[in-house]
């Protein structure tokens, strides 16, 4: 499928050209419903915000570079203005990253089919998209504009991005594939799963651990979209259609449940006061519909059976467990260790969704706005529901939505083989229905009548003391103390200092000095006098000749 129109609109001559086909109808279905859920959520009176729409729908649909340049920088400048609104100091480091992707998207556009190419689109939409290492920015920037756009942000422009580079990895640039591309988006989001499953474990905040968990998502489908590459490169087409199943299906799952997510922040934020997990608690007494709808969400982010969340993991470690089985004694031990890291991402992505729901929405109320929140508004509510309502497809008939999305699969590598997935949540959640009603049954039947109250344990729902209406908070586990043995082992572990971001230790901060000291040099060569300037001249041609004169000569 494949559909072009023109515009009169662009370049003098050109114009601008729109293309559909099944990759960007795809992708254009996962941003619609984020978009009418962030409108319904309380954007839809901003321009900005239809402006960053704009551009997403034109970066999806461009059939020319130019215009997918214009979009992808339309979106980045709205975005930028969104963050801007919303705190001032994340948004001079994601301009920064939004000029630094501008600059290799734009002749990585126009290069012949080549590795320079690849390396130069990798870098531009991974750093767009908050693929490790260039990805310090989005933990910073997500939480800061309001709670639709950051849902949008985070459900909707990180999928733009990883949208241009599959295009390019896998149509654009199909002529000049190379194994080794593979191997390094797997590399990158493999430190991605870690380094954003760490800190979504680690952070305070309610939505900076929720930005921290869309790095470590990123990370999963760069995982999916590099073993794809190796597998298409290397002539394995099974290895290549499970793979590229869990990538788009990772991607599905989570441009809907992490936006969800995100607006009952949002709703959060307006009831309380504060996003702090140390300040939340009880949030599900009273606020029951919220609390629901963002289990529902969690449920996902912790990739739990019977959640939307659950069946791309499956997939992946399917994938990854395939592309250990083939190739060399070195390319056993290598899918192995990343099978581990998956592993490891898995289960801190799990414990900080347990995180999120058992210390913010369980247990006592920390604070008195806690206790007396309000539940939803009725926009964030309607909101909420869509996405939830779209969450249930994906959680309970993942194989069918599969079956859809055969055509993008064979337009990206079309020699790949798309195998039924085995895993059938539908039929689990039936059995378990069953068994719920037959203990039902039993309880109602044979049980004991009448309610027994006994002492909390460490923040339930027991009675407080008449002295402490709202218990005791030191008998409650609070955020920091959750994330207390994660923090003792890194403390102590390879990266030395808990709290510091691998990324803004060795590579944002060395960067940082390189740039002052360059302004440092740049103001001493303004100051210096026309002898001092003439004797550099003097001196790097000297040096010039005598590099040339030795390469000669050699």
């Amino acid at each position: 499928m494949g559909n072009s129109i023109g515009l009169m609109f662009g370049l003098p001559g050109q114009g601008m050209h729109l293309h559909l086909d099944a990759l960007s109808l795809l992708f254009g279905c996962i941003l619609l419903p984020q978009v009418v859920a962030a409108a319904v959520a309380g954007m839809r009176a901003s321009v900005a915000f239809w402006v960053f729409v704009l551009g997403m729908a034109l970066a999806l649909l461009a059939g020319d570079q130019f215009t997918l340049i214009f979009g992808f920088e339309l979106m980045s400048a709205a975005s930028w203005l969104l963050v801007l609104q919303g705190d001032r100091k994340p948004a001079t480091l994601y301009a920064g990253i939004a000029i630094f992707s501008g600059a290799c998207l734009i002749p990585a556009l126009f290069l012949p089919a080549s590795s320079l190419a690849f390396v130069l689109i990798a870098l531009g939409a991974g750093a767009k998209a908050g693929l490790a290492p260039l990805h310090s920015w989005l933990p910073r920037a997500h939480p800061a504009p309001p709670a639709g756009v950051s849902a949008l942000m985070s459900g909707g422009m990180v999928k733009v991005a990883l949208y241009v580079l599959i295009r390019y990895a896998f149509i654009n640039l199909a002529s000049a594939q190379q194994p080794w591309w593979g191997e390094a988006l797997v590399a990158a989001g493999a430190l991605s799963v870690l380094i954003g499953a760490l800190r979504a474990v680690l952070e305070v905040e309610l939505k900076t651990a929720l930005a921290c968990s869309t790095v470590e998502h990123v990370g999963l489908i760069a995982v999916g979209l590099g073993l794809a590459l190796y597998a298409k490169a290397s002539g394995d087409a099974a290895l290549a259609g499970v793979a590229l199943q869990a990538a788009l299906l990772c991607a599905v799952a989570h441009g809907l449940f992490k936006p969800l997510l995100f607006i009952g922040a949002g709703e959060v934020k307006h009831a309380t006061g504060t996003t702090s997990l140390n300040w939340l608690g009880g949030l599900m007494r009273g606020m029951p519909r919220l609390g629901a709808l963002m289990l529902l969400g969690l449920v996902g982010m912790g990739a739990l059976p019977l959640g939307p969340g659950f069946a791309p993991e499956f997939l992946l470690f399917h994938a990854v467990i395939g592309a250990a089985a083939t190739g060399g004694i070195l390319a056993r031990i290598g899918f192995s260790a990343l099978l581990a890291v998956l592993g490891i991402g898995a289960a801190l992505a799990l414990a900080a969704a347990v995180r999120i729901i058992g210390l913010g929405f369980l247990g006592r109320p920390r604070s008195l706005h806690a206790a007396a929140a309000e539940d939803l508004r009725r926009g964030p509510l309607v909101a909420m529901v869509l996405l939830g309502a779209l969450n249930v497809p994906v959680a309970l008939v993942p194989g069918l939505l599969l079956q859809l999305m055969s055509p993008v699969i064979l337009l990206l590598a079309p020699q790949a083989h798309t195998l039924p997935l085995t895993y059938a949540p539908l039929t689990l959640l039936i059995l378990a229905g069953f068994a719920a009603l037959a203990a039902g049954f039993v309880q109602t039947r044979w049980g004991v009548r009448g309610l027994q109250e006994a002492p909390a344990w460490n923040g339930g729902f027991g009675r407080p003391p008449a002295w402490l209406p709202f218990g005791d908070p030191h008998t409650q586990v609070s955020a920091t103390g959750f994330a207390e043995p994660v923090m003792r082992v890194m403390g102590k572990g390879l990266l030395g200092v808990s709290k510091t971001d691998p990324a803004e230790r060795f590579l944002f901060v060395p960067l940082f000095r390189v740039q002052t000291r360059l302004v440092r040099l740049a103001e001493r060569v303004r100051r210096a006098t026309i002898r001092e300037r003439l004797a550099f001249v003097f001196t790097v041609l000297v040096v010039f000749l005598l590099v040339l004169g030795l390469g000669e000569g050699g």
